[in-house]
Protein backbone atom coordinates (compact mmCIF):
# COMPACT_ATOMS: atom_id res chain seq x y z
CA UNK A 1 0.00 0.00 0.00
CA UNK A 2 1.61 3.24 -1.16
CA UNK A 3 1.21 6.45 0.78
CA UNK A 4 0.24 9.35 -1.46
CA UNK A 5 1.87 12.69 -0.95
CA UNK A 6 -0.59 15.54 -0.65
CA UNK A 7 0.47 18.02 -3.30
CA UNK A 8 -2.61 20.20 -3.58
CA UNK A 9 -2.41 23.42 -1.54
CA UNK A 10 -5.66 24.79 -0.13
CA UNK A 11 -5.90 28.41 0.97
CA UNK A 12 -8.91 27.85 3.22
CA UNK A 13 -8.01 26.43 6.59
CA UNK A 14 -11.14 24.26 6.83
CA UNK A 15 -10.00 22.06 3.96
CA UNK A 16 -7.59 19.30 4.91
CA UNK A 17 -5.86 17.17 2.30
CA UNK A 18 -5.33 13.66 3.63
CA UNK A 19 -2.80 11.53 1.75
CA UNK A 20 -4.17 8.30 3.14
CA UNK A 21 -3.39 5.53 0.75
CA UNK A 22 -3.04 4.38 -2.80
CA UNK A 23 -5.06 1.28 -3.49
CA UNK A 24 -2.78 0.27 -6.36
CA UNK A 25 0.69 -1.17 -6.32
CA UNK A 26 1.48 0.13 -9.81
CA UNK A 27 1.34 3.70 -11.09
CA UNK A 28 -2.19 5.00 -11.55
CA UNK A 29 -3.61 6.67 -14.65
CA UNK A 30 -5.48 9.25 -12.57
CA UNK A 31 -5.83 10.29 -8.93
CA UNK A 32 -9.44 10.78 -7.84
CA UNK A 33 -9.90 13.36 -5.10
CA UNK A 34 -12.64 12.15 -2.73
CA UNK A 35 -14.41 14.81 -0.67
CA UNK A 36 -15.98 13.99 2.69
CA UNK A 37 -17.16 15.89 5.73
CA UNK A 38 -17.27 12.77 7.90
CA UNK A 39 -14.92 12.55 10.85
CA UNK A 40 -16.87 10.29 13.21
CA UNK A 41 -19.64 8.35 11.49
CA UNK A 42 -19.22 4.81 12.81
CA UNK A 43 -19.19 2.17 11.47
CA UNK A 44 -18.73 3.87 8.09
CA UNK A 45 -16.03 6.51 8.71
CA UNK A 46 -13.78 7.28 11.66
CA UNK A 47 -10.93 9.81 11.48
CA UNK A 48 -8.07 9.10 13.88
CA UNK A 49 -4.47 10.32 13.74
CA UNK A 50 -5.12 11.89 10.31
CA UNK A 51 -6.23 8.51 8.91
CA UNK A 52 -9.72 7.55 7.77
CA UNK A 53 -10.98 4.06 8.61
CA UNK A 54 -14.37 2.35 8.57
CA UNK A 55 -16.67 0.40 6.28
CA UNK A 56 -16.96 3.14 3.62
CA UNK A 57 -13.19 3.39 3.45
CA UNK A 58 -12.97 -0.41 3.13
CA UNK A 59 -15.55 -0.24 0.34
CA UNK A 60 -13.45 2.31 -1.54
CA UNK A 61 -10.29 0.23 -1.06
CA UNK A 62 -12.08 -2.88 -2.32
CA UNK A 63 -13.52 -1.23 -5.43
CA UNK A 64 -10.43 0.74 -6.45
CA UNK A 65 -7.67 -1.71 -5.47
CA UNK A 66 -7.12 -3.03 -9.01
CA UNK A 67 -8.56 -0.07 -10.92
CA UNK A 68 -6.61 2.49 -12.98
CA UNK A 69 -7.24 5.08 -10.24
CA UNK A 70 -5.52 6.16 -7.06
CA UNK A 71 -7.50 7.81 -4.27
CA UNK A 72 -6.82 10.93 -2.22
CA UNK A 73 -9.16 12.43 0.39
CA UNK A 74 -10.13 16.03 1.10
CA UNK A 75 -11.82 16.71 4.44
CA UNK A 76 -14.53 19.37 4.35
CA UNK A 77 -16.59 21.06 7.10
CA UNK A 78 -20.04 19.71 6.12
CA UNK A 79 -21.86 17.88 3.35
CA UNK A 80 -23.24 21.08 1.81
CA UNK A 81 -19.69 22.36 1.30
CA UNK A 82 -18.64 18.98 -0.07
CA UNK A 83 -21.48 19.13 -2.61
CA UNK A 84 -20.47 22.65 -3.62
CA UNK A 85 -16.84 21.59 -4.11
CA UNK A 86 -17.93 18.64 -6.24
CA UNK A 87 -20.26 20.82 -8.31
CA UNK A 88 -17.32 23.06 -9.26
CA UNK A 89 -14.87 20.19 -9.80
CA UNK A 90 -12.66 20.94 -6.82
CA UNK A 91 -13.34 17.43 -5.58
CA UNK A 92 -14.04 14.56 -7.96
CA UNK A 93 -16.10 12.08 -5.98
CA UNK A 94 -18.30 11.71 -2.90
CA UNK A 95 -19.40 8.41 -1.40
CA UNK A 96 -22.68 7.23 0.19
CA UNK A 97 -24.63 9.62 -2.04
CA UNK A 98 -28.36 9.56 -2.76
CA UNK A 99 -29.37 10.16 -6.37
CA UNK A 100 -31.63 13.18 -6.86
CA UNK A 101 -32.71 15.14 -9.94
CA UNK A 102 -30.99 18.29 -8.66
CA UNK A 103 -27.67 16.51 -8.15
CA UNK A 104 -27.84 14.82 -11.55
CA UNK A 105 -27.54 18.26 -13.15
CA UNK A 106 -23.88 18.45 -12.11
CA UNK A 107 -22.89 14.91 -11.13
CA UNK A 108 -22.64 11.40 -12.54
CA UNK A 109 -23.80 8.53 -10.33
CA UNK A 110 -22.26 5.10 -10.17
CA UNK A 111 -24.20 1.90 -9.77
CA UNK A 112 -25.40 1.37 -6.22
CA UNK A 113 -22.88 -0.36 -3.98
CA UNK A 114 -24.94 -0.69 -0.77
CA UNK A 115 -28.33 0.07 0.76
CA UNK A 116 -29.02 2.43 3.64
CA UNK A 117 -32.03 2.35 5.95
CA UNK A 118 -32.89 5.63 7.65
CA UNK A 119 -34.90 5.24 10.86
CA UNK A 120 -36.41 7.53 13.47
CA UNK A 121 -34.91 7.49 16.98
CA UNK A 122 -36.11 8.96 20.27
CA UNK A 123 -35.01 9.49 23.84
CA UNK A 124 -36.72 7.12 26.25
CA UNK A 125 -38.36 10.17 27.81
CA UNK A 126 -39.62 11.64 24.53
CA UNK A 127 -43.29 11.78 23.59
CA UNK A 128 -44.83 8.78 21.86
CA UNK A 129 -45.72 9.25 18.21
CA UNK A 130 -46.94 7.00 15.42
CA UNK A 131 -46.01 9.03 12.32
CA UNK A 132 -43.76 11.80 11.05
CA UNK A 133 -46.79 14.02 10.55
CA UNK A 134 -47.71 13.60 14.21
CA UNK A 135 -44.16 14.48 15.27
CA UNK A 136 -44.30 17.82 13.50
CA UNK A 137 -47.92 18.63 14.32
CA UNK A 138 -47.06 18.22 18.02
CA UNK A 139 -44.35 20.87 17.62
CA UNK A 140 -41.52 18.41 18.29
CA UNK A 141 -38.02 18.68 16.82
CA UNK A 142 -35.97 16.31 14.67
CA UNK A 143 -32.19 16.32 14.28
CA UNK A 144 -30.91 15.45 10.80
CA UNK A 145 -27.66 15.61 8.89
CA UNK A 146 -27.09 18.90 7.08
CA UNK A 147 -27.34 18.34 3.33
CA UNK A 148 -28.78 14.81 3.44
CA UNK A 149 -31.66 13.68 1.25
CA UNK A 150 -34.11 11.61 3.32
CA UNK A 151 -36.77 10.92 0.73
CA UNK A 152 -39.56 13.00 -0.79
CA UNK A 153 -41.98 12.58 2.13
CA UNK A 154 -39.48 13.87 4.64
CA UNK A 155 -38.46 16.68 2.28
CA UNK A 156 -42.07 17.85 2.01
CA UNK A 157 -42.57 17.80 5.78
CA UNK A 158 -39.22 19.40 6.58
CA UNK A 159 -39.96 22.25 4.15
CA UNK A 160 -43.32 22.81 5.82
CA UNK A 161 -41.99 22.55 9.39
CA UNK A 162 -38.49 23.93 8.81
CA UNK A 163 -38.29 25.59 12.24
CA UNK A 164 -38.55 22.15 13.86
CA UNK A 165 -35.59 20.72 11.94
CA UNK A 166 -32.24 20.84 13.73
CA UNK A 167 -29.38 20.54 11.23
CA UNK A 168 -26.02 19.18 12.35
CA UNK A 169 -22.90 18.19 10.45
CA UNK A 170 -21.97 15.06 12.39
CA UNK A 171 -23.72 12.07 13.93
CA UNK A 172 -21.91 12.37 17.26
CA UNK A 173 -23.45 15.79 17.87
CA UNK A 174 -26.93 14.66 16.75
CA UNK A 175 -27.05 11.76 19.18
CA UNK A 176 -25.47 13.78 21.98
CA UNK A 177 -28.26 16.34 21.54
CA UNK A 178 -30.84 13.57 21.64
CA UNK A 179 -29.28 12.04 24.74
CA UNK A 180 -29.49 15.43 26.47
CA UNK A 181 -33.07 15.89 25.17
CA UNK A 182 -32.02 19.02 23.30
CA UNK A 183 -33.86 17.54 20.32
CA UNK A 184 -36.87 15.24 20.54
CA UNK A 185 -36.00 12.84 17.72
CA UNK A 186 -33.18 12.02 15.30
CA UNK A 187 -33.29 10.54 11.80
CA UNK A 188 -30.20 8.52 10.96
CA UNK A 189 -28.74 5.44 9.32
CA UNK A 190 -29.67 2.28 11.23
CA UNK A 191 -26.07 1.05 11.55
CA UNK A 192 -24.84 4.43 12.76
CA UNK A 193 -27.68 4.66 15.26
CA UNK A 194 -26.93 1.16 16.55
CA UNK A 195 -23.46 2.37 17.54
CA UNK A 196 -24.76 5.42 19.38
CA UNK A 197 -27.59 3.47 21.03
CA UNK A 198 -24.90 1.32 22.63
CA UNK A 199 -23.19 4.48 23.86
CA UNK A 200 -26.38 6.19 25.04
CA UNK A 201 -28.74 3.58 26.49
CA UNK A 202 -31.69 6.01 26.62
CA UNK A 203 -31.79 6.23 22.80
CA UNK A 204 -34.35 3.93 21.20
CA UNK A 205 -35.77 3.31 17.72
CA UNK A 206 -39.35 4.46 17.19
CA UNK A 207 -40.77 1.11 16.18
CA UNK A 208 -44.25 2.48 15.44
CA UNK A 209 -42.89 4.59 12.55
CA UNK A 210 -41.89 2.89 9.30
CA UNK A 211 -38.38 3.54 7.92
CA UNK A 212 -38.07 7.19 6.90
CA UNK A 213 -36.17 6.22 3.77
CA UNK A 214 -34.74 3.01 2.30
CA UNK A 215 -32.30 4.01 -0.35
CA UNK A 216 -29.53 2.72 -2.59
CA UNK A 217 -26.36 4.78 -2.27
CA UNK A 218 -23.81 5.55 -4.95
CA UNK A 219 -20.57 7.29 -5.72
CA UNK A 220 -21.38 10.80 -6.95
CA UNK A 221 -18.82 12.18 -9.40
CA UNK A 222 -18.26 15.68 -10.74
CA UNK A 223 -19.19 16.11 -14.40
CA UNK A 224 -16.39 18.67 -14.61
CA UNK A 225 -13.62 16.16 -13.85
CA UNK A 226 -14.92 12.60 -14.34
CA UNK A 227 -15.77 11.29 -17.82
CA UNK A 228 -18.52 8.82 -18.69
CA UNK A 229 -15.81 6.35 -19.70
CA UNK A 230 -14.35 6.63 -16.20
CA UNK A 231 -17.81 6.16 -14.68
CA UNK A 232 -18.18 2.96 -16.70
CA UNK A 233 -14.80 1.75 -15.45
CA UNK A 234 -15.81 2.39 -11.84
CA UNK A 235 -19.14 0.62 -12.41
CA UNK A 236 -17.31 -2.41 -13.77
CA UNK A 237 -15.21 -2.58 -10.61
CA UNK A 238 -18.33 -2.29 -8.42
CA UNK A 239 -19.87 -5.26 -10.25
CA UNK A 240 -16.63 -7.20 -10.12
CA UNK A 241 -16.39 -6.80 -6.35
CA UNK A 242 -20.05 -7.33 -5.34
CA UNK A 243 -19.31 -10.46 -3.30
CA UNK A 244 -16.43 -8.77 -1.48
CA UNK A 245 -18.58 -5.71 -0.75
CA UNK A 246 -21.37 -7.86 0.66
CA UNK A 247 -18.86 -9.62 2.92
CA UNK A 248 -17.91 -6.28 4.53
CA UNK A 249 -21.35 -6.16 6.19
CA UNK A 250 -21.30 -9.68 7.66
Amino acid sequence: MNVLSCTRVFLLVWVTCLGLFSVKAQACDKTINVGTNERYWPPYVVLKNNTLTGVEIDIIKTIFKDSPFCINFTLLPNSLRALEELKHGRVDLMFAASKTRERQAYAHFSLSYREEVMLLYKHAGSANISSLEQLFKKGLTAGVNRGSFLGHTFKRLSDKYSKQIVLTSDADKRFALLNKKRVDFVVDDSLVAHHFANKYTAILPVEQVAPINVNNVHFMMSKKTITLEEVNTINAHILKNKAALKALFK
